[in-house]
């Protein structure tokens, strides 16, 4: 199974390195162009200059970054398909070491960005039908769903969603060191991707002093550990960096209200530690109202967030509120740090 053609109407295939020994293959074929999906010398290929090439050096492994390739391999490959010589449309070979799991994942991709209406497991299941060993590896597979959570963006980097996984990634390697990351992505910060928060929307204010600590957009929310007699894949440790969890019923198992990481954190978070105290950012207050732990922290009702940053619920004040209802009323009331958009929480 060295060369599989991708069912559907174009002329895209799949597989492994040494599909491109097979010279007569490429040819009945009508291969015009090759993407590489490994690290490799391709000098020893004979008439390698005859098809156009895109390399994109990368392993077969979990963490290795194939997400921001998505759109330079998906844009070779339409542009591609859609070329012609002596009259005949243009045919891509994409192909790892295995033709497995790295060039399983571009083509997914492809497909994804192509057809808006296919999913991640049908686009799997469509390139299986000719390809019953194609198995990207988990890593691909949840960067696969990422991107299709994106929307399969033009601009990939630019986007919130990716900015926030890069950034997380960035997190795990610093605790594996066992450091805190060198830097701190503060949300209110940073672009924001839309969020259906529901009709319910929360304002968290310091019980002393009466400061707005946080609204609904930077809440973090998470599921209770169910009882022991259930089964239950979502327990799970969650990570506050990555898209919330569905939002969880209002419950009494819980004392901490967990947040992102927000502006008024900033001289506390800069210090560089793991760990440590949150103080109300009002300077005529200074009430200790939580704490923070890069490393995790567990909260009261049994789930583990990583990495955490809490706001005891017996320091502050919800205040819960409407988001429907006529203009003015049912809002959250910004804090004046946040109206404008000159300054953040």
């Amino acid at each position: 199974m060295a060369l599989s053609r991708v069912p559907g109407d174009e002329n895209l295939y799949v597989g492994g390195i040494f599909t491109l020994r097979r010279r007569s293959a490429l040819e009945n074929t009508g291969i015009t162009h090759i993407v590489s999906v490994l690290k490799y010398d391709f000098k020893d290929f004979e008439d390698w200059d005859k098809y156009g090439h895109l390399s994109i050096e990368v392993d077969d492994v979990e963490d290795e970054n194939l997400l921001g390739e998505f759109e330079k391999s998906g844009k070779f490959i339409e542009d591609a398909l859609k070329s012609e010589k002596d009259g005949k449309k243009g045919g891509v070979l994409v192909h790892c070491a295995m033709g497995k799991s790295r060039s399983v994942t571009i083509v997914i991709a492809y497909l994804l960005r192509q057809y808006p209406h296919y999913t991640v497991s049908l686009a799997l299941a469509l390139v299986r039908e000719s390809r019953p060993m194609a198995e990207p590896n988990d890593g691909f597979m949840a960067q696969l769903e990422l991107y299709k959570d994106m929307g399969c963006p033009r601009d990939i980097d630019a986007h919130p969603k990716y900015q926030r996984w890069l950034y997380q990634r960035e997190v795990e390697l610093a605790l594996a060191a066992g450091m805190a990351p060198e830097r701190v992505r503060f949300e209110d910060e940073e672009a924001q991707d839309e969020r259906q928060n529901g009709d319910k929307e929360i304002e968290l204010r310091c019980r002393k002093c009466r400061r707005t600590l946080a609204t609904t957009p930077y809440l973090v929310t998470h599921l209770p550990t169910p009882p022991k007699t259930q089964i239950d894949p979502m327990t799970e440790p969650i990570s506050s960096l990555t898209e919330s969890l569905p939002p969880a019923p209002l419950h009494n198992a819980c004392t901490h209200h967990f947040l992102h990481p927000l502006s008024w954190m900033r001289p506390t978070l800069e210090q560089g530690l793991l760990d440590g105290r949150l103080e109300c950012p009002n300077p005529k207050c200074n009430a200790q109202i939580g704490r923070y732990a890069w490393q995790g922290m567990k909260c009261s009702c049994g789930v583990w967030v990583c990495p955490a940053f809490s706001l005891q619920k017996g320091r502050v004040d919800e205040i819960v509120k409407r988001g429907e209802g006529r203009p003015g009323q049912g809002r959250i009331r910004l804090p004046p740090a946040m109206r404008g958009g000159k300054q953040n929480l």
